[in-house]
This record gives C-alpha cells, sequence and structure tokens, in this order.
C-alpha cells in the first residue's frame, strides 16, 4: 500500500497550488514529454483525484498535447540542426515520408492506440517524418485520449477503491482481456 501513499502525497502536493494547480499539472505533462522515460499514468490518476474524473481527464489529454506538441517542435527543431544525421539513410523514414497524408496520420494514430509503445518513440518518429504540425496534433489527441481516459478512471478507483472498487475490477478485467487479445492476435 505504499504507492496508495504516494499517490496521495502527490495529489495533495498539487492540490496545494490552489487556483495554479491546473498549470502546474499541464507543465508536469510537458516536463514528462520532454523527458519520454517518465509514464504519466501518475499524473493522469492524480488529477482524476485532485479535479473530478471528466475535469482530470479534460486536463490530463490537455497536458499530454500540449507536451506532445513541445517534444515534437524541440525534436524537429533539434533534428534539423544536426546535419551530419541524413535522413534518406533511414528505410522506415523513407517509406513513411512517401506514403499520402493519409496514411501517414493512420500510421501515427495507429502507434498512439499502441498500448506500451512509448510516447516519445513515437513523438520523435513524427518530428523526423513529413507530418505537419497540425495533422501530428489533431491525430495525437485522437489517439492519446482513450489511453488517458483508461489512466484517469483507473488511477480515480484506485485512490476512491472503497466506492469504486466493482468498477475498478471490472475494468481491469476489460483491459486483461484487451490485452490477452491483442497478445493472441499477434501469435
Amino acid at each position: 500500500m505504499d504507492w496508495f501513499f504516494q499517490i496521495e502525497d502527490f495529489s495533495a502536493w498539487i492540490k496545494s497550488f490552489g487556483i495554479w494547480a491546473v498549470i502546474v499539472s499541464l507543465l508536469l505533462n510537458i516536463i514528462i514529454s520532454i523527458l519520454g522515460f517518465i509514464p504519466s499514468i501518475f499524473l493522469s490518476g492524480a488529477n482524476a483525484v485532485v479535479f473530478g474524473l471528466i475535469p482530470g481527464f479534460i486536463i490530463s489529454v490537455a497536458g499530454e498535447v500540449l507536451g506532445a506538441a513541445v517534444s515534437f517542435l524541440l525534436y524537429r527543431w533539434g533534428f534539423r540542426r544536426i546535419r551530419g544525421v541524413r535522413n534518406e539513410s533511414w528505410k522506415w523514414l523513407n517509406q513513411v515520408n512517401q506514403a499520402s497524408r493519409g496514411r501517414r496520420m493512420l500510421l501515427l494514430f495507429t502507434a498512439r492506440l499502441t498500448p506500451f509503445l512509448p510516447s516519445a518513440v513515437i513523438t520523435f518518429a513524427a518530428s523526423v517524418s513529413q507530418i505537419t504540425f497540425v495533422d501530428f496534433i489533431v491525430v495525437t489527441l485522437l489517439g492519446k485520449a482513450p489511453s488517458i481516459a483508461l489512466e484517469t478512471l483507473v488511477g480515480n478507483d484506485l485512490f476512491f477503491m472503497k466506492q469504486n472498487f466493482p468498477r475498478l475490477i471490472i475494468t481491469l478485467l476489460l483491459l486483461a482481456i484487451i490485452v490477452l487479445l491483442m497478445r493472441s492476435r499477434k501469435k
């Protein structure tokens, strides 16, 4: 139960910022996105606890999209500054860039929906491709929303387990079924 107290402390810390708590949450999401190795599930769960289920979801989606946007721009800017690296040598990148706009968007959407694929890897791949910033943002919003909804719901239900235990069990069972179906389909 040590994780429970950490979530409680983290939520209390965010709440301590009062009217600035939303801004703090958004900034944390941007930092998490730029760093690329910290999972955002804890922040999504804390947002649900601090702001409520629906507002927490909206704040988490906004933060994820803002973080992805800032990361995309930084990665694209940094990659273009490195002249020694030729993207022509990356076969996968050539294939993505030669695809139609719709195909690139579908590829990004599929990647965003794929569980356990790090968001930073997807953002980097998109930033070095020819996908437009607007297309990236739209697809990121649509692709991240389902996983953020799940993170927000599970985080909220873990924190308020006494009230939401049946829903938490049903959600986790459905998630396990989806993961098992995806694994069996892979084979």
